[in-house]
């Protein structure tokens, strides 16, 4: 089971050439690196109906800007031949972003090889790749676990999920995974009114108006932003426990149902390699001298100069899909003990009176004050009778699920 991070492709780039140009030193002075413009490719296509992309990219140097760490190669011509000659165009979307059309299905058993022309009239070319179907996905499950996370690498509570495949050896011994989640948020009380302060001197005027939203529901979507490798290489054809995502508790404290999708891409064992590379170089990566592997390149290369680096990768996989729902009560029992409910933790209150008494806390006893304080400030305005000048206050994750997520639901949540 291996992990690489998305983000850290970049820095792994941009250091790889610095490697290139230097040598042991104590100091790093950025003006004697030797800057190269090179091309980055970061292409995938499937046996899967769906606009496939391309992202054509150059290197920029690494004293640059860091919002400007690639540069996006635009008026390419890009398309994908396959082993019978039928060539699939894809058209420029956005700077540097290929796409090709919708209803493009790469088939099982083909080969295919992208081609790339730049503006310039520079001619790439990847290495031949054949599709080979994936098998499907036999169960995604959940584990508690306990896992350093940060850089100071603390100790943190939550769900480690894990999928199994029965029949990994069918086509490829080797598999890249992707996934995405989503946690819906339906809070318990209906905000009908909300109150909004108006400061001048002194305390704040509170202004409580009618509410008209439909805060109710919400849902927070997550993807991958690291790359899961596995090998069945040596399991007799069957991947067992591979950690897919690990969830924080806390990120449970108001979801109410989630959903997580994982896809399995069956990929090449160059492909499997040369990520594997990227991961190694990022492991060992303490410095810019701590170890140096050289160039990690990619399956593309340049028809006018076969000298010339080309960064990057054209991924050809099979791919299957599973996607599971479970209530919180699904997960291991075990996280429980570490995810706080929130809206049962802090319960709905009525209050009679100016609301700057109820922030200030007026007549909590003075040993309970500064815990009272910051509990209240946690509170909002859902409901008022204006008869009794009561308002009903609630904790504004259990009022407003836009705290937590954003109102609209996923094309695909039943």
């Amino acid at each position: 089971m291996k992990r690489i991070t998305e983000g850290a492709l970049t820095q792994v780039y941009l250091i790889l050439l610095v490697l290139f140009a230097t040598s042991c030193i104590e100091e790093i002075d950025t003006t004697s690196f030797t800057y190269e413009k090179l091309l980055v490719v970061d292409a995938n296509i499937s046996d899967q109906a769906k606009a496939h992309e391309v992202r054509l990219f150059y290197t920029s140097p690494i004293d640059g800007d860091v919002d400007d760490t690639f540069n996006a190669a635009t008026g390419a011509t890009v398309w994908v031949e396959d082993n019978l000659g039928i060539r699939t165009y894809f058209t420029e979307q956005s700077s540097g972003n290929y796409l090709s059309s919708a209803s493009f299905a790469g088939e099982a058993g083909k080969s295919y090889t992208l081609f790339i022309t730049t503006r310039e009239g520079k001619k790439y070319q990847s290495s031949v790749e054949k599709l080979v179907p994936a098998p499907e996905i036999s169960e995604i499950y959940n584990r508690f676990a306990i896992k350093p996370i940060g850089q100071k690498a603390n100790p943190t509570p939550g769900i480690q999920f894990f999928i199994d495949v029965e029949d990994a050896g069918q086509s490829t011994q080797f598999y890249r995974y992707e996934w995405t989640d989503a946690h819906q948020v339906i809070v318990p009380y209906l905000k009908k009114y909300e109150a909004t302060p108006i400061y001048g001197i002194g305390d704040p005027i509170w202004v409580i108006a009618p509410f008209d939203i439909d805060v109710t529901e919400c849902y927070r979507e997550s993807r991958f932003d690291e790359v899961v490798l596995a090998t069945s290489a040596s399991s007799n054809g069957e991947l067992r426990e591979i950690p897919i995502r690990f969830s924080k508790a806390s990120e449970f404290d108001v979801t109410t149902m989630y959903s997580i999708e994982v896809t399995q891409r069956a990929i090449s064992a160059q492909a499997y390699s040369y990520y594997r590379k990227i991961e190694l170089f990022n492991e060992s990566n303490g410095s810019l001298f701590d170890k140096q592997h050289g160039a990690i390149v990619g399956n593309i290369s340049s028809m006018d100069s076969p000298d010339e680096k080309v960064l990057g990768y054209f991924e050809v996989s099979g791919e299957s899909s599973k996607r599971v729902f479970l209530e919180p009560s699904q997960l291991d029992e075990k996280v429980m003990d570490y995810v706080v409910r929130t809206c049962e933790e802090y319960y709905a209150l009525e209050f009679e009176g100016d609301l700057n008494l109820f922030y200030k806390a007026n007549g909590v006893p003075e040993d309970l004050l500064g815990d009272e304080l910051v509990r209240r400030a946690f509170y909002e305005v859902y409901d008022y009778d204006s008869f009794t000048d009561t308002k009903f206050l609630a904790h504004r994750l259990c009022i407003d699920c836009r705290t937590r997520g954003s109102l609209g639901k996923p094309e695909w949540w039943p």
